[in-house]
Order: structure tokens, then sequence, then C-alpha cells
């Protein structure tokens, strides 16, 4: 994120919302590296009750917490009750990483 992405398109306008959660034994928000994405456009989120994972983690076919995932969002996109405008997303982080710098790269 922060190489293909933040500093490839360094102008552009573009918000990250980064929300951390425990999932893995050694997630904690002690260990947590929040220089990992040191952007200015990142806003970053701890969720200790990972309330965001299990809102979007029900709307997925398998209906768990959602995790390690990304999801882009157009310009026009709006948030009220549900987000709309998705463009794309994608599970894992790393292993999507290529469709997450394509489709970014279609936008500027």
């Amino acid at each position: 994120m922060r190489t293909d992405i933040l500093q490839t398109h360094p102008k552009a306008d573009l918000r990250v919302y980064a929300v951390w959660f425990n999932m893995m034994a050694n997630d904690s928000r002690e260990r947590w590296r929040e220089k990992l994405l040191n952007d200015r456009r990142v806003t970053h989120f701890w969720d200790e009750p990972k309330t965001v994972g299990t809102w979007f983690g029900e709307r997925t076919p398998k209906h768990d917490v959602l995790w390690d995932a990304w999801m882009l969002y157009g310009p026009d996109a709006t948030w009220t009750d549900e987000p709309t405008g998705l463009l794309g997303t994608g599970r894992t982080i790393m292993a999507s990483r290529d469709t997450l710098k394509a489709d970014i790269d279609t936008l500027f």
C-alpha cells in the first residue's frame, strides 16, 4: 500500500481508512505499527470489538469477520446506512495487491 499506491500517487486526492483489530495470536494494540502507513492521507482506527470487520463480514458469502481485506470506493461514494460506490475489493491484501494497484491506477 505505502510503496505501490501512496508513494506512486503522492498528490492523488485519496483517503485511506485503516481499521486494525486483533485476529491472530500475535495481534495486539501494543504491537501495532501505525508507522507502516505513515502518510497524511491515512487515518488509523483501532477496533477492539471488531465492529467494522463484523459489519462487512456479515455482507460476505462466508459471513465471518472480514479482515486483511481492502475495499476501494470511487469519488462519488456515499456512506449513509450502507456504503455505495464500491469499485473493487480483495482479500488478502498481499494476495490481491496487484488488483488493488491496477484499480487505483485506473482512478488516477
